[in-house]
């Protein structure tokens, strides 16, 4: 039985769309199949259109000689859907580690999308604190705009009272 650990998962699955994903490609290597069978056995699936469409998705590759060659991208799913007719022990370690590194991606996304989540929870709250803050300070200062003529009228009025009666004291007006 092939050691799970010898598998790499972050090569196995990759990200895309924020989904993991596998290829043909990969497969194939880790299968020990040539490209070509895989591609065979995929379009000889007996499966719905829409499963199709919904796990597998065409693309390209560039070989050793330059050539643009057809590969295809497959969610868990697809895989699965895929490598089911795939026997012996040695495919049975593969599966599951591949199923294996489909969980671990999912979970790394899940983790990168639950940070995300948090900071951007952070950000709005303190958004929210620091608005608040910025109301009340604005609401704060237009009182102070309102009260300080009427306060510094007081303070004048006051103050040329008290100098008068300061003045009055000392005895400087008779």
């Amino acid at each position: 039985m092939t050691n799970l650990n010898t598998f790499n998962f972050d090569q196995m699955v990759s990200e895309k769309e924020g989904k993991p994903v596998t290829t043909s490609l990969k497969v194939a290597e880790y299968f020990g199949k040539q490209h070509k069978h895989v591609l065979r056995d995929l379009k000889k699936l007996d499966c719905s259109n829409e499963f199709i469409e919904s796990n597998f998705g065409l693309s390209e590759y560039i070989d050793q000689r330059g050539r643009r060659l057809p590969m295809y991208t497959m969610t868990k799913n697809g895989f699965m859907f895929l490598v089911m007719g795939f026997t012996g022990a040695k495919a049975a370690a593969i599966k599951e580690a591949y199923i294996n590194a489909f969980d671990w991606m999912h979970e790394q996304l899940n983790n990168i999308s639950k940070s995300y989540m948090e900071m951007l929870n952070k950000a709005m709250l303190q958004f929210k604190q620091e608005q608040s803050i910025a109301s009340y300070a604005g609401r704060t200062l237009r009182h102070w705009q309102d009260s300080k003529p009427m306060l510094e009228s007081k303070i004048n009025e006051i103050a040329s009272k008290a100098q008068l009666k300061l003045e009055l004291a000392n005895g400087h007006y008779h």
